[in-house]
């Protein structure tokens, strides 16, 4: 199980460039990604959103590339040495134009700074691709470990409130006989209070509370309750991606809680499904961060 806030970064560099990527992600109900780049290196944004999203499935993730360049480097890859033809040719055609007996002299290129920026999109593919990959392996690493540790932390918190819930529905469970009689009494109280000055059969009348008092059987919304609370602890250790199946599950316990509730007017059941609730909710609210 991961969760799906996470956080994670990497570097990676040679003798001229430094490649960093961080990796960010909050909870989204689909996978909603972002990558920001440098501009020269926008042919690089569709392999970064492939690899992100094989290894990442839900959440907004932010990916945040950024590229220094390493001023110590001797190798002339700080160079741009299109610039520096493009510039030498300039100055050839203005002194053949203007017949100036002056040679083009180092200082004259010098004069030019676009010199000194390198053309990003011829170097990269040999030596910035590698380290954007490399960089980007050691984010993903770091960001799915920090999920995977969040993830554990929400597992142990779900597995207490589903027990808790579990424990719950059997103590109701075992007041639902309980539930039944009182629920058949109180009718048949109330008929007698009503038509006490008239002569009723009285084997007719119980035959007729007993059906009406039978619809506040909740049987069977106990054991569809802890039908659904075993699917979702089911569902909890699975290796997919269980978020959206949990949430729904939660969904169908919710329903049979609020069945229950209105089918009893003991307080004993009424005050366990109020805790039921409470922690139904709690479920949601921890389902809603995990992948």
């Amino acid at each position: 199980m991961r969760s799906m806030t996470g956080y994670g970064k990497g570097i990676s560099r040679n003798e001229n460039f430094e490649v960093s990527v961080e990796l960010k992600s909050v909870n989204n109900r689909f996978l909603d990604l972002n990558v920001r780049l440098p501009k020269e290196l926008s042919h690089e944004e569709n392999p970064v959103r492939e690899l992100v999203k094989s290894r990442i499935k839900r959440g907004k993730v932010s990916v945040f590339i950024n590229l220094k360049q390493n001023p110590q480097s001797e190798s002339g890859a700080f160079i741009n040495w299109e610039e520096v033809q493009k510039n030498y040719n300039q100055l050839k055609v203005i002194q053949e134009k203007l017949g100036l007996g002056d040679p083009v002299r180092l200082d004259h290129l010098l004069a030019f700074q676009d010199i000194f920026t390198p053309d990003l999109e011829t170097i990269a593919e040999e030596q910035i691709h590698p380290l954007i990959f490399e960089a980007l392996e050691k984010a993903l690493e770091e960001f799915i470990s920090m999920s995977e540790r969040e993830g554990r932390n929400i597992f142990a918190d779900i597995e207490g409130r589903v027990k808790k819930i579990e424990k719950l529905t059997h103590e109701i469970q075992e007041l639902a006989p309980q539930n039944l009689k009182s629920e058949f009494d109180r009718l048949y109280k109330n008929v007698l209070n009503l038509i006490s000055e008239k002569n009723l059969e009285n084997s007719r009348l119980e035959q007729e509370i007993a059906i009406i008092s039978d619809r506040v059987d909740i049987t069977e919304e106990c054991v569809r309750l802890l039908s659904h609370i075993d699917l979702f602890k089911i569902t909890l250790t699975s290796k997919d991606e269980v978020g959206k199946r949990m949430n729904f599950i939660l969904q169908e316990m919710h329903r049979e809680a609020n069945t229950i509730n209105s089918k009893t007017t003991m307080l004993e059941i009424s005050h366990r499904i109020i805790q039921v609730k409470e922690e139904i909710e709690k479920l949601r609210e921890q389902v809603q961060n995990i992948e």
